[in-house]
């Protein structure tokens, strides 16, 4: 009788541990396919979004136009001067800085999360670039930079970095005032960043949606390449 007892509890041990474990494969399942479908969808408005300019739509140029000129009519010097300021963190000596400083936090206290971001921010860097020239989009004439325009490079290393601290960094600060604040802190200044690329007029509208799509695209992206590694490792 105790043999059978015996038997018994540890089947349905078996069982439930088996039911368990197939409810967190169908969740990571479930997880998996809304990214892939979220990727999808990222993907596809960058790309109609990249032909309405390649096209010179009328839609996208009358949206660059008209923020141009609601910028343009509402511009303080103290506003630009502090846009000035912001847009320097996503210059190449901001980037730089916090990427080595999110990194090196990452590394420390997961691994998974340290291949994710540093996956996910060169991938976007290099899209960047190709895309800027194969599309060869001339800047907003402006007196501070020059170059290719389509996508804005800040927008997409914002948006990285702006993901990486909600989800990545953010879970992992214990303290939950630390947590809070660093929240409020990245969920300002990096959509900051973004924005001071069309105030200052060194990037049009459409370039800054484009590189925050982009950038939401590869930190998805990494974040699904490294799912799948950890499970063949």
């Amino acid at each position: 009788c105790k043999a059978e007892r015996c038997m018994t509890i540890y089947f349905r041990y078996l069982a439930h541990n088996q039911s368990r474990t197939n409810k967190l494969f169908m969740l990571k399942y479930t997880n998996m396919k809304k990214r892939a479908v979220i990727l999808s969808f990222l993907i596809s408005l960058f790309l109609v979004i990249t032909f309405l300019v390649m096209s010179n739509n009328s839609f996208t140029i009358n949206l660059d136009n008209t923020v141009k000129a609601v910028l343009e009519s509402n511009q303080s010097t103290t506003v630009y001067n502090l846009m000035l300021y912001i847009t320097n963190i996503g210059d190449v000596l901001g980037t730089i800085i916090i990427f080595l400083v999110f990194g090196g936090f990452l590394f420390l206290k997961s691994k998974k999360s340290f291949y994710i971001f540093t996956i996910s921010a060169p991938l976007s860097v290099i899209l960047a670039e190709i895309f800027k020239y194969s599309i060869k989009r001339a800047r907003p004439h402006n007196l501070l930079e020059q170059g290719f325009s389509f996508p804005s490079a800040h927008a997409i290393i914002s948006t990285i970095f702006l993901l990486s601290s909600i989800f990545l960094i953010m879970p992992l600060i214990k303290n939950k005032f630390s947590s809070k604040f660093f929240l409020i802190i990245t969920s300002i200044i990096f959509p900051l960043v973004a924005f001071s690329r069309i105030y200052l007029s060194v990037h049009f509208t459409s370039d800054v949606i484009a590189g925050i799509l982009l950038g939401s695209a590869s930190f998805l992206l990494a974040t699904i390449c490294c799912h799948k590694m950890e499970n063949v490792l």
